[in-house]
């Protein structure tokens, strides 16, 4: 990793440490280290990704997985952290970054659980564990899907993350709901017949179209992300309907990485880099992930290949915040 996070100082009455938390849409980590980077505490909690609308669901959970992380990490009640970042799903426009790091710090001073405040896109604080200050490129496919870029000269560039109505193709989102989509079609006979239906039914507790349509409407996103890898199971098994809709979602992740590379050979005067390294973060291209295999020849095609190093969005919050 190139780049150093030079610790500072706690101040007399904040505790010699500092606080990573990576909010994504179906859970959230978060990390204690100390001044020298060395790891305190670790702890999971629910889903802190930012929702219009459902901003106080984000701030409740991070509230409840900071008190514990705290305390796994020793920390004696009443002496907040120095610093905390936040790297939360749901921020991509820098609007609402600055409202919710304006509610989060609010929320942590009056609670006595940190002194400064930062909050980052959860793509960020990634691309951070793994790359530093140095250049890199990073792509999610999660819940949601993003990817960055920093190139060798320094500047940062963004594909997607645009959120569930305008973008997230080949999230867990799109795809369980693109699985819901072939459902309803099949039900009505419009589509074939696939075996997806019975996962989507069984998951909705319903196989009257009316209904799943309006269970479909009040779902969580994570919920409807979990149908990615039983769409991929079904894919494996022969359905070709669901073979499809994996194929497509790959396809519309490797989308997101193109034109970065295209931007970092371009930033190199037109020389073309020698298998670029990018970090795979997410529940559906990290390792074991159902659409990595279909995934990496895409990559590869394109000159790439996945990091030795798995992301850890948390470590990576709580690295940004020991310069703070």
């Amino acid at each position: 990793m190139s780049g150093v996070d030079e610790p500072r100082a706690a101040t007399p009455d904040s505790a010699p440490v500092v606080i990573g938390v990576d909010g994504g849409g179906t859970g959230s980590r978060a990390v204690v280290l100390d001044a020298g980077g060395r790891e305190l505490g670790r702890e999971v909690g629910s889903a802190a990704i930012v929702i219009p609308g459902s901003e106080t669901a984000s701030m409740e959970a991070i509230r409840d997985l900071v008190r514990r992380v705290l305390r796994a990490a020793g920390v004696p009640e009443g002496r907040p952290a120095r610093a905390l970042v936040a790297g939360l799903a749901g921020v991509g426009r820098e609007a609402d970054r600055l409202r919710i790091e304006t509610m989060l710090s609010t929320s942590m001073a009056s609670l006595g659980l940190a002194r400064s405040v930062l909050v980052r896109n959860d793509a960020e604080v990634a691309l951070h564990d793994v790359f530093g200050t140095g250049p890199g490129i990073l792509l999610v496919g999660g819940t949601g899907s993003i990817a960055l870029a920093r190139l060798p000269s320094g500047r940062s560039l963004r594909t997607g993350g645009w959120g569930a109505l305008a973008g997230d193709e080949g999230s867990g989102w799109s795809l369980g709901l693109g699985a819901a989509r072939a459902v309803l079609r099949s039900l009505d006979g419009r589509g074939p017949p696939t075996t997806l239906t019975d996962h989507v039914t069984r998951a909705f507790g319903t196989r009257e179209p009316a209904e799943l349509v309006d269970r479909l409407r009040t779902a969580a996103k994570g919920q409807v992300a979990a149908l990615a890898p039983q769409v991929e199971a079904a894919a494996r098994a022969g359905d070709e309907v669901a073979a499809g809709l994996a194929d497509r979602a790959a396809a519309a992740l490797a989308d997101h990485v193109a034109p970065l590379i295209r931007a970092w050979h371009a930033d190199l005067g037109g020389e073309t880099a020698s298998q670029l390294e990018v970090a795979l973060l997410g529940g559906l291209v990290a390792r074991g992930g159902p659409l990595r295999s279909r995934l990496l020849p895409r990559l590869e095609a394109m000159g790439a290949v996945p990091t030795p190093q798995c992301p850890d969005p948390a470590r990576g919050a709580a690295r940004l915040a020991l310069p703070i």
